[in-house]
């Protein structure tokens, strides 16, 4: 072989070397569904934009679904994940083919908030009570707040459909609504106008608010690919509640939010809630399960494996811990 065509099989086999390893780091694309800004959009929002999630292989594409339109989107393949954890539970729980891969948080951090003049959820009667969607989890939790107290969800109120907190807030200072559930940010928000806190949601019922899930379909398509995203997931989590300074930045300038002292309050409670391994335990689980269950009134045995695909995010703990990895 000449020393001219030896020269240029070597470059070609560089050149072909080169194109094997970039295509061996190709990032995928994965469409996360979310109905309202939480600790599970919070860290996604950080493992993007530290790079986890393109240490993963992986680029997010976040986008403002509500809940049981996310979910109609993941069986139809046109999203990947969504966030709403409490409407993925309320519908495997019904038998839609849907998995909760992660539980971030198993309490409902949401506060019941009122016109000023309500002091008691005993005074909502014949009230217009705004909910987020008919079906999902803030609906779910709502009416299990009013039963407690005496009140009949389908006669003694008004339940409303509104969407989202961007939503129901300015309905309420508008007097369109004489209550609603918000969550922290928005709870805080509200109290400080002089609307009344009635109650906190975690008093009446468990439910899971922090997750992450997915379709059947999509954990048997690539559960390597749910695997991968689920790790960036959990090393987003552990940086947000262990950095404090720069996740309270995070998380302020994915609110929009300018003042500092209730962004730091809206942390601290956040944080105290939050379950760091991403998974709770299989009795907290099944309690949780049979609470829905009743709520839906759905009569068959249900296991916490119906319902939830936990291998992922354990499978991710074990290897970080094995690691060391820090944030």
């Amino acid at each position: 072989m000449s020393c001219r065509k030896m020269i240029r099989w070597v470059v070609v086999t560089v050149l072909f070397s080169l194109v094997a390893v970039d295509a061996s780091f190709a990032i995928e694309n994965l469409r996360v569904a979310y109905p309202s800004l939480n600790t599970s959009v919070f860290a996604l929002i950080i493992a993007q934009k530290e790079g986890y999630m393109k240490e993963e292989g992986l680029e997010l594409q976040l986008l403002s679904i509500r809940g049981e339109i996310a979910i109609r989107t993941v069986l139809a393949g046109e999203v990947d994940i969504f966030t709403n954890a409490g409407s993925a539970l309320a519908a495997a729980v019904r038998g839609v083919p849907v998995r909760l891969v992660t539980v971030f948080q198993d309490k409902p951090s949401w506060d019941l908030i009122a016109q000023p003049d309500i002091k008691s959820i005993a005074q909502l009667r014949g009230k217009n009570i705004a909910i987020m969607s008919p079906e999902g989890s803030l609906a779910v939790v709502a009416r299990e707040m009013l039963k407690k107290n005496g009140l009949d969800p389908a006669k003694d109120v008004n339940l409303v459909v509104m969407g989202g907190d961007e939503i129901r807030f300015p309905a309420l200072q508008t007097k369109a609504i004489h209550a609603t559930l918000f969550n922290t940010a928005t709870s805080i928000r509200a109290q400080k106008e002089g609307f009344t806190r009635l109650a906190n949601a975690s008093e009446y019922a468990n439910l899971v608010e922090g997750g992450l899930a997915t379709s059947h379909d999509k954990i048997k398509q690539n559960p390597e690919k749910i695997f991968r995203f689920v790790r960036g997931a959990l090393k987003g989590l552990n940086y947000f509640v262990t950095k404090r300074e720069p996740a309270l930045k995070y998380m302020m300038d994915a609110l929009r939010m300018k003042d500092r002292d209730m962004a730091t309050l809206i942390y601290d409670i956040q944080t105290k809630l939050v379950l760091r391994e991403g998974f709770s335990d299989d009795k907290a689980l099944q309690g949780i399960i049979e609470d829905m269950k009743r709520t839906t009134k759905v009569q068959r045995d249900i296991k916490v494996g119906d319902i939830f695909d936990l291998s992922f995010v354990k499978k991710a703990n074990e290897e970080l811990k094995t690691s060391g990895w820090k944030p």
